[in-house]
């Protein structure tokens, strides 16, 4: 709970940072408020100095607060304000694509429960990435990547509550600032450059920032302006495997293709097909073996399911699409702050922050996979796939299998997205008296996605013999034989679907338009009614929209070949595989999709008749938005008092909201659109309660109480519904969610042992008392709200147990999937913490420090896995909340002196959790694998306008794991991103 200005420029250096010249203040304004003749002879600056500063503020704070400062005017800690933050107890990193820190969990709470301020106001990133890895960012946490570090001075983690900070986090409240004229003594131009390069990647990226400020006394007050910006591009690279699902198998209709002679047959004969006694489709032989066959069906699942007949079901796992992936992705990210201060008297001040920034993000994926194995019979799957062998480890995972009739897909994806965020802030304090003082606030915060192009080709190989996957060398990346040439382009097919269903490739589009806008709009005022009391209110106002604009375009069949088409000529060669991943067997090159030259023969984004399945179904479009409007007062006293040796201080509060939400959208009813909306409107009452006591020899006791709340993700608040009449299936959203309530307690001791020293250890509870997850209910359909026109068929409807059969009526049962308030549960940790300067060392020792902290978290939430029905009873499991580590460490050493510094760091987080699926085809949990991320920084100051960077990112190379199954613990994702190395300088003119 204490700062931890983090240390080296962390693995979100991989996009290709620069040396950073960061908007940061080396604490100027710390020093020029104390007398000179009080300050000690030497002046520290660089990290050192940045942490001390940072201390004093934690210090003097009065709940748990803590802080990071740049610790120069233009270098940051670290060059990614996420892995910054990953230096404080209790914050832990999750990484997204290329292994670029993204967002943060707050003492075991997800992203999605940490508020993030800018400049005072909320703030929402919209952001693009892959699928496995999150997908779009269309909910309230907020994405780190979106900005370069270089634009912030400071940045403040506030774990506790009190009246007159906006409500709307369990986690934490994150405020980062930019920097201000005032922070500067003098007039200040810098300018920073570096190189960076990715050993997977093999490329350099630039980076490079600057800063100009300046102030002076006029006539009319002090004024000030300052200006900044930070540019880089850098281009990540990403290899590995993925399973893309775990699927039993017997899912895809009825299981793998049967030997000959078993009963019962399946598939089952299909003329149309070529399924007969001893064929499971045209030149399909049935050859599975016998032994393997049944060793796979006959197995349990871990839910102690057991398999009667073996060919009705399974708890043999496989995955849906064994693929290796090799992405590829640019990013270019630009970032501009302005900022205005006004201070026309002692009494008087005002301040006009600006941010603007961009972040586009191109990312192209190419995979050579088994697509079989999820493919049902229609489309000639995985019913016509044969199991010639097959072994299991002792945890119950298939760790090898080999097969006849497998289907070989090379697809290629392109996703380009474009990030736009703009945000102004007016800001202004005026003391009406000695003792009274008022504070005016108004600013708009607007993030925009904008993906006008993701588009997907895929190139089939039907019908291949002896493909397999082979876990036993290597539990994480498995060693997949094809059965075929996969880098012969000849091998492959992209045409229309065949007579008996056999698929020769496809492709997939999309369009998408997504954003935030916060408005807010404060006042508040402060009346020092004695020297032991401070009288604190204020009224404020935001306005929040999010919008979504969804829509789709593809078909799985392949389009006609012109004249004398080869398709060698729209490929290339995806070569030099699997360099940087462990074993060996990998293919070291395939046959890829060339997108521009296939567009010169395909349009497949014309999105014309022209084109077959290019057209984009506005239909089937997600067409959503939700409008918040969030009114808050607020009443507090600030108290400090001397009991005795004992200092006293802290502040008591409440805070009252009330929040009127409408979700709306536009739903698919009989071919036409129609639009639905609903009405939300919640009340709260938030006391807090802070209290610090200062006891001799620097031990301060904190004590924090307070109820807080954290609303709905907004995709889940948003009324989008499908109906399947024939399943009497409804999948909804759902606009009267109530927001997520907490009571959190906080009790830690600090012990300032020495100058610019800490340690402290601190306990914690939040009793959760309602939580949001997703079930499946069985619930009559006209209690949904939803309008009947969505209905199809008609007639008397007829139920028997829980099967209806006939067309779904308003009175019908249903089996709703939507997201609900379930009960929730505690959670409790303690953290440790210590800042250690070796200034109690001889000589050459004393320029060496240790900063370390540890937490521990554990909570119990019991997850609804399946609703209550007439024959079935509800099924439930206890578990930690999704996304946290109970586990997490850091560590950095470091070492300054007036020209030289350098540090090391090591980040930890235990296993996670990020979903848990319950007995949904049989995984109870899926889960992240622990990580410790290492890295380095070092500058030399070659003269005192110059100084000389280097910095090196993720050197173990950690990957990132996705695992399936606490049991079985089968591998869903494996990637690695290399490791990064840069080389800069910073000069100040």
């Amino acid at each position: 709970m204490t700062t931890f200005p983090g240390a080296p420029a962390s693995r979100q250096t991989l996009r290709m940072s620069a040396v950073a010249l960061a908007i940061g203040t080396l604490a100027a304004p710390a020093f020029a408020q104390e007398d000179p003749a009080k300050l000690d002879a030497v002046v520290v600056t660089g990290f050192r100095a940045s942490l001390n500063n940072a201390l004093n503020q934690k210090k003097n704070a009065d709940g748990l607060v803590d802080v990071i400062k740049a610790e120069d005017v233009s270098k940051f800690p670290d060059a990614n304000l996420a892995e910054s933050l990953q230096r404080v107890p209790g914050v832990a990193l999750a990484r997204g694509d290329g292994g670029e820190g993204k967002q943060i969990t707050v003492r075991g709470l997800n992203a999605g429960f940490t508020r993030v301020r800018i400049n005072g106001i909320e703030a929402i990133s919209a952001t693009g990435a892959s699928d496995i890895n999150g997908s779009t960012n269309r909910s309230r946490a907020f994405d780190f990547s979106v900005f370069a570090a270089e634009l912030f001075n400071s940045l403040s983690v506030r774990k506790t509550s009190q009246a007159d900070v906006e409500e709307g986090s369990l986690g934490a409240t994150v405020d980062l600032r930019g920097a201000r004229p005032f922070d500067f003594r003098e007039q200040t131009l810098t300018f920073g450059a570096q190189s960076n390069y990715n050993t997977l990647a093999r490329n350099s990226a630039p980076r490079l920032t600057g800063l100009f400020t300046t102030s002076a006394q006029t006539d009319i007050g002090k004024i000030g302006i300052l200006l900044s910006a930070a540019w880089s591009k850098r281009s990540a690279t990403e290899e590995g495997y993925e399973a893309v699902e775990l699927l039993p198998a017997s899912d895809g209709g009825s299981g793998f293709c049967s030997p000959v002679g078993f009963t019962p047959q399946n598939p089952a004969n299909n003329a149309v097909k070529g399924i007969d006694a001893n064929n499971c489709g045209f030149n399909l032989p049935r050859t599975s073996n016998l032994a393997a066959y049944q060793n796979v069906f006959g197995r349990t699942d871990n839910f102690g399911g057991t398999v009667a007949n073996p060919a009705a079901g399974s708890g043999a796992f496989h995955p849906r699409i064994p693929r290796y992936r090799r992405s590829v992705a640019e990013y270019e990210r630009l970032g501009v702050t302005a900022a205005l201060q006004w201070r026309p008297s002692a009494a008087t001040e005002v301040n006009l922050d600006m941010l603007g920034g961009t972040f586009d993000n191109s990312r192209y994926d190419n995979y050579i996979s088994a697509i079989s194995f999820g493919r049902p019979l229609g489309s000639n799957g995985k019913p016509m796939t044969s199991i010639v062998e097959a072994s299991f480890n002792s945890n119950g995972s298939w760790e090898y299998g080999k097969f006849n009739g497998v289907d070989v897909r090379s697809e290629g994806l392109i996703d380009v997205n474009n990030t736009t965020f703009k945000q102004h802030v007016l800001s202004a304090t005026h003391k009406l008296t000695d003792t009274i003082k008022l504070d005016v606030m108004t600013g708009i915060s607007d993030s925009r996605l904008d993906s006008p192009m993701r588009a997907t080709v895929q190139l089939d190989i039907p019908n291949v013999n002896g493909f397999s996957f082979d876990f036993r060398q290597n539990r994480n990346v498995p060693t997949l034989t094809f059965g075929t040439d996969v880098a012969n382009p000849a091998n492959y097919s992209f045409a229309p679907t065949d007579a008996d269903g056999t698929v020769r490739g496809g492709f997939v589009g999309r369009v998408l338009n997504t954003g935030n806008k916060l408005r807010t709009n404060a006042v508040g005022g402060s009346w020092e009614v004695s020297e032991n009391i401070t009288l604190r209110s204020g009224l404020s106002s935001r306005k929040n929209v999010w919008d979504n604009f969804e829509v789709g375009s593809g078909t799985q069949n392949g389009l006609a070949n012109p004249p004398g088409f080869q398709l060698a000529s729209v490929t290339r060669m995806i070569s030099n595989f699997g360099k940087g991943l462990e074993g060996s067997g990998y293919p070291s090159q395939w046959v890829a999709v060339d997108l521009p030259k296939f567009l010169k023969v395909w349009d497949i984004e014309a999105h014309s008749p022209s084109i077959p399945g290019s057209q984009l179904n506005l239909l089937g479009q997600s067409n959503r938005k939700i409008l918040e409007k969030i009114d808050a007062a607020y009443l507090s006293a600030d108290f400090n008092y001397e009991v005795g040796p004992v200092m006293l201080r802290g502040n008591v509060g409440v805070r009252a909201t009330e929040t009127k939400a409408n979700a709306s959208a536009l739903v698919n009813v009989n071919g036409a659109l129609q639009p639905v909306s609903f009405d939300k409107t919640y009340r709260d009452t938030l006391p807090s309660f802070n209290l610090t006591a200062e006891l001799p020899r620097d031990v301060f006791l904190r004590f924090s109480a307070s109820k807080t709340l954290s609303r709905p993700e907004y995709a889940d608040l948003a009324p989008t519904a499908s109906v399947n009449t024939n399943a009497q299936t409804v999948s909804i959203g759902a606009p009267n969610l109530d927001p997520v309530r907490a009571d959190t307690y906080d009790l830690q001791a600090e012990w300032y042992f020495a100058k610019n020293s800490l340690l402290s250890l601190g306990v914690f509870h939040k009793k959760i008392d309602s939580y949001i997850q997703r079930v499946t209910e069985r619930v009559a359909y006209n209690t949904l709200g939803l309008p009947d026109a969505l209905l199809t068929g008609g007639g008397t409807c007829t139920i028997t147990g829980t099967n209806p059969t006939c067309a779904t009526l308003p009175t019908s049962i249903v089996t709703v999937g939507r997201a609900a308030n379930t009960p929730g549960g505690p959670l409790t940790g303690f953290e440790a913490n210590v800042q250690l300067p070796f200034s109690f060392l001889p000589g050459i020792w004393s320029n060496f420090g240790m900063l370390a902290n540890i937490t521990h978290v554990k909570s119990t939430i019991n997850y609804i896995t399946r609703t209550a029905t007439p024959t079935l009873p509800q099924l439930s499991i206890n578990a930690n909340l999704v996304g946290m580590s109970p586990r997490a460490r850091n560590l950095t050493l470091y070492y300054e002196d007036s020209q030289f510094s350098a540090r090391v760091s090591a980040a930890y987080r235990s296993k996670y959790l990020i979903n848990v699926l319950g007995d949904v085809n049989g995984h109870d949990v899926s889960f992240v694998n622990a990580s410790t991320n290492i890295d380095f920084s070092a500058s030399y100051n070659v003269s005192p306008k110059l100084k000389l960077t280097f910095e090196a990112a993720n050197l173990t190379n950690q990957a990132l794991r996705y695992g399936r199954d606490s049991q079985r613990d089968d591998t869903w994702l494996y990637a690695q991103f290399g490791r990064t190395f840069g080389l800069g300088m910073q000069y100040k003119f």
